[in-house]
């Protein structure tokens, strides 16, 4: 949820479209009943009320997050956003009958934020896509990070507030590839002839032939020098593994934690844990129940994960599969697994599986939130195929998790890969706040079944 907060514009439209809900709502009441209730102060609570609703609904819909929906997915998304947001009101004024604003009153205001929301977003991105509301940006560098960074302008460029110009390579490189716009050389002209005004610097060899007095000079003269790896890092919410250096992690702000700030994430861990437990009992035993009715076996199971620091611990779930799912050892699950129950997939589906890891909470081996919890003959396995895997181990793993909510499941080291760069990034980032971020966002990965196998 952060994500939202952390670019200007991605914040911009979101303030702008909380102002035209709560306009829409506030204007229904005039039109239906007359313009004397339009503003009248008794309905404010309430206004608000629906326009949060509505607001919470386009977020978990995705039309917040790193990749918003277009043209006409655009539409239909905040169309079926807006449906739920009036379902879950009318039950909410159902089960609170004093609340009510009257029927036509939602179904008014969140119809026309129907056709006006997707007007306003299609207009904004053309605005901020213009000459007028964005910089000429130019990336150095010919490695997979300079890639990724053209790649985030291209597809980005309008949250950004940034245009594309090309990429520039060294002498000695090829130019075999359409972005390439010259070499490093060219960089002084491109700024002049293009009024180019930013410059992603995205080598990975510092040593190499950079151009430092044109990027000076530029500096000076008032054009924007930007790490690759910071721009990366800022818009994708992970950290750049394959090209990273430990230099670039020593020396980097953040991968520091206050020990007051490690008691908060304990008491805070505690409280969900125990709210967690007393309030999912009644789930958690006809859970059991159904796992047990399914198919033969106990209806929980324990296995060994590696903790914080390497220390192994016993980790409890729901069992999900047959009881001889690892007759032949340790695998890791696939798309449609054979060996998940009929209950198990449900349960896997919406984390139902989960809860009794809410005890490994409680008693301090997991948290709240951390990277997932491995098993050690997989972190064996991987450590070999992936830079600084085993860092990951330096805090508690989590029943959710920064890399559970942005990443589907992972079957293989490149997908393990992606996800420990997500699970650096939390690493860097630390706080509470970010812990409560990716609790809300766990919300919308269960609601919407993401991820699971």
């Amino acid at each position: 949820m952060l994500e939202l907060f952390r670019s200007p514009r991605r914040t911009m439209v979101w303030f702008v479209e909380a102002s035209l809900l709560s306009l829409l709502v506030c204007c229904a009441p005039g039109v239906l009943v007359g313009w004397e209730h339009a503003l009248d102060g008794e309905r404010f609570g309430r206004t608000l009320s629906i326009s949060l609703v509505a607001q919470a609904s386009l977020y978990y819909h995705g039309l917040y997050g790193p990749e918003p929906p277009r043209a006409r997915a655009l539409f239909l998304t905040m169309f079926r956003a807006l449906g739920v947001a009036a379902a879950v009101l009318w039950l909410a004024f159902w089960i609170v009958p004093d609340a009510q604003m009257g029927d036509g009153v939602v179904l008014m205001s969140l119809g026309a934020a129907a056709l006006v929301l997707p007007a306003w977003r299609a207009v904004c991105h053309r605005v901020l896509q213009s000459e007028s509301f964005s910089r000429l940006a130019v990336v150095l560098g010919a490695g997979e990070l300079a890639r990724s960074c053209a790649r985030i302008i291209q597809k980005d460029g309008d949250v950004l507030g940034l245009r594309f110009a090309g990429r520039l390579v060294r002498d000695d490189e090829p130019i075999d590839d359409p972005d390439v716009a010259g070499r490093y050389r060219d960089l002084r002209r491109l700024v002049e002839q293009r009024g180019v005004s930013a410059v992603i610097v995205a080598t990975a060899d510092r040593r190499a032939a950079l151009p430092i007095e044109e990027l000076l000079e530029l500096k000076l003269r008032g054009v924007e020098i930007e790490e690759g790896i910071e721009l990366y890092e800022r818009v994708t919410g992970k950290i750049f593994v394959r090209e990273l250096k430990p230099s670039q992690i020593i020396f980097s702000h953040g991968f520091s934690v206050r020990r007051r700030t490690l008691v908060a994430k304990r008491i805070f861990d505690v409280v969900c844990a125990t709210a967690g437990l007393l309030l999912g009992l009644p789930l958690m035993a006809l859970t059991a129940v159904a796992v047990k009715l399914d198919s033969s076996g106990p209806a929980l199971y324990s296995q060994i994960r590696t903790g914080a620091f390497g220390k192994p611990f016993r980790i409890h779930k729901f069992r999900s599969m047959r009881t001889d799912a690892e007759k032949n050892g340790a695998v890791w699950a696939m798309e449609n697994d054979p060996r998940v129950t009929r209950v198990g997939r449900f349960i896997r589906k919406t984390r139902l599986d989960e809860l009794p890891q809410l005890w490994n909470v409680l008693v301090g081996e997991m948290s709240m939130v951390g990277p997932r919890p491995e098993r050690p003959e997989f972190i064996d396995a991987l450590e070999k195929q992936i830079p600084f895997f085993r860092q990951r181990l330096c805090v508690k793993p989590g029943v959710t998790g920064h890399a559970q909510v942005r990443c589907r499941y992972g079957a293989s080291a490149e997908d393990a890969l992606e996800k420990l760069q997500y699970d650096l990034y939390y690493m860097k980032s630390f706080s509470i706040w970010f812990d409560i971020s990716i609790l809300i966002d766990t919300v919308k990965v269960v609601l919407w079944r993401i991820g699971a196998r």
